[in-house]
């Protein structure tokens, strides 16, 4: 058993239990009760609540699948290469992971995900599975050393900071490269369930696959259902003390999993990419009215969707955990799933969500406020509106306001028609990719003088507007 030094600022600020003496041996436990979650007998978040809406027992989370990444390819290793150095280095990473965890524990994450094939290190199409060799185990499913080791130095210091570690198996476009036949899989459950337990882990849920309900090998696939089946049977008697590994699936963005899928889990995975708030809220409402969820409710967790952290207070309101993605590119700065990555929380978007995590603890560890006033936000007009002169073509137009953290949403209107919603910063007219402006196209519009209109609204739900006019030339 490993012995876990509890941190009290943070198991208190964050309404956990603390052991009655921090010097007192013990295993982070993370268990489920109804639809919460516990960690060491205690619901996360104990007594918190968000504008009304309980979310006690809730895991929010972030992925974070390259913390043990490595690439055994040498012809594409250089990929990956740290500025300062020139060279990759898997250990560097790990250690850097390892250093910023405190920092999302204080911020109020209560869970982050790891994957044994990591995940998507450059999402472009068609996907470079096919060069880069990053896996956890071999084509016949035995465990690596080195690659273990890493993992192990994450889980110690997740279990230190009191914090669930979701695992995952396998990923999509590298399973079936790396592994020789069904069989292969089966070992590489049962040994990495002799592994956590020999460790006395007992805070690792486990992800069987990302985006599938089975994993694929050269050979033929192992369907999820087997596989939960065999890591909680199997926990049970290595563990020995009728403790059983937590198992889950997840789908792509907006998927949804049938009754067997459902009733089988021990939590509902699910993936929330590409998918607006109003969406999250309908797959959360969707999951609630199966048959399987009604006759044995369980927690229901994103634990991917993307930065638009407006889904993290609809799924809050909602009562279920909400994931947070962020790509980046490899530019050892940006995103936290391309390497080599940066795991400080150092970019607005980084930022961004832990600042909203913190808001829905009702606390900030730091001592700020994080409630924000219901009085409507301030907004000083628009930016890139010409003032005087008419405007032919794309207008490149945002609205400016004072308080960004406690902007939900801004809804913009041209001459009262519904033109786009924008969810997180900077608000433009038309739209944005990566912050880079779409622009709105003024050449659909009349000859004439037309009225822009901003409704920005805040995180209470208080709105204020902007209005503005302007004069569109003959085209």
């Amino acid at each position: 058993m490993h012995a876990v030094k509890l941190l009290p600022t943070v198991a208190m600020a964050l309404g956990l239990a603390c052991s009655a003496s921090a010097d007192a041996p013990s295993s982070t436990v993370v268990s489920i009760a109804g639809e919460d979650f516990l960690i060491d007998g205690a619901p996360t978040y104990a007594g918190r609540s968000w504008r009304g809406h309980r979310i006690e027992g809730l895991l929010f989370n972030s992925r974070m699948v390259q913390a043990v990444f490595d690439d055994e390819n040498p012809e594409t290793r250089s990929l990956w290469a740290y500025p300062d150095t020139g060279a990759y280095d898997a250990e560097r990473n790990t250690t850097e992971f390892v250093a910023a965890m405190p920092s999302w524990r204080d911020a109020g994450l209560t869970a982050i995900t790891v994957c044994l094939q990591g995940g998507g290190a450059i999402y472009t199409r068609p996907f470079p599975y096919a060069q880069y060799i990053n896996s956890a185990y071999d084509p016949q499913g035995h465990l690596k050393p080195a690659y273990m080791a890493r993992l192990e130095h994450v889980l110690d210091r997740a279990a230190e900071l009191q914090m669930a570690v979701i695992l995952g198996l396998a990923y999509f476009g590298v399973d079936e490269r790396f592994i020789d036949d069904p069989d292969a899989v089966r070992a590489m459950a049962d040994e990495l369930v002799d592994w956590l337990a020999e460790r006395d882990y007992r805070h690792v849920l486990i992800e069987v696959a990302n985006e599938r309900t089975h994993i694929r090998t050269r050979t033929g696939n192992v369907e999820a259902l087997e596989l939960v089946e065999r890591m909680r049977a199997r926990s049970a008697a290595a563990y020995g003390d009728g403790f059983t590994l937590l198992c889950s699936t997840s789908l792509g963005g907006g998927g949804m999993h049938d009754e067997a899928h459902l009733r089988a889990m021990d939590f509902v995975l699910v993936h929330g990419n590409g998918r607006s708030p109003e969406q999250h809220v309908e797959m959360i409402r969707g999951i609630r009215a199966s048959e399987a969820w009604q006759e044995q409710p369980k927690p229901i967790v994103f634990n991917e969707a993307h930065t638009d952290v407006s889904c993290l207070w609809a799924c809050a309101e909602e009562h279920a955990s909400w994931g947070y993605f962020d790509q980046g590119t490899n530019n050892y700065r940006d995103g936290y799933q391309t390497p080599p990555v940066r795991w400080t929380i150092n970019t607005e978007p980084k930022r961004r969500f832990f600042v909203r995590v913190r808001a829905l603890l009702g606390e900030i560890t730091s001592g700020e406020a994080a409630e924000w006033p219901d009085s409507p936000l301030t907004v000083r007009g628009f930016d890139g509106l010409p003032a005087d002169g008419p405007v032919t073509g794309r207008i490149e137009v945002s609205v400016l306001v004072d308080d960004r953290w406690g902007l939900r949403e801004v809804r913009f209107f041209v001459d009262d028609e519904p033109v786009n919603v924008e969810r997180s910063y900077p608000w433009f007219l038309g739209g944005d990719t990566d912050g880079r402006p779409g622009g709105y196209d003024t050449s659909k519009l009349a000859r004439g003088e037309h009225t822009l209109r901003a409704v920005v609204v805040s995180v209470s739900g208080a709105t204020s507007e902007a209005r503005a006019t302007f004069t569109v030339a003959r085209q």
